[in-house]
């Protein structure tokens, strides 16, 4: 997992509307390969709050989405109810899907 700075993170949270007044703990990217050989990168964020999100790149726009209440992996949702994209993550699996639970990239492995 590649890490980034905190003025890295605090652009990013201010361009992705995910203003929050907590000290970055942690930010890092991960990146995928999915069905289909397709690619799928994803920047993670914790905050020395407790809160995590992600960023993913999905029809040429950042979507911000923050961590769900899950018994095991690590689950995201969009934030913006705009869009209805749920990542969901266990160890270096991830598959995103959208809607109810219809896949948009699945079978998703990082090689990190």
């Amino acid at each position: 997992m590649k890490k980034y700075s905190s003025p890295v993170l605090a652009l990013i949270l201010v361009s992705s509307s995910m203003v929050s007044s907590a000290a970055t703990k942690e930010i890092s990217k991960t990146a995928y390969v999915c069905n289909g050989n397709k690619t799928m990168e994803v920047v993670y964020i914790n905050t020395t709050a407790g809160n995590s999100y992600a960023v993913i790149n999905q029809m040429d726009e950042m979507i911000p989405m923050q961590l769900m209440k899950m018994a095991s992996g690590a689950n995201y949702e969009a934030i913006n109810k705009r869009y209805s994209y749920k990542l969901y993550t266990k160890g270096k699996k991830a598959d995103l899907v959208e809607g109810n639970d219809r896949p948009v990239l699945s079978n998703c492995s990082s090689a990190e």
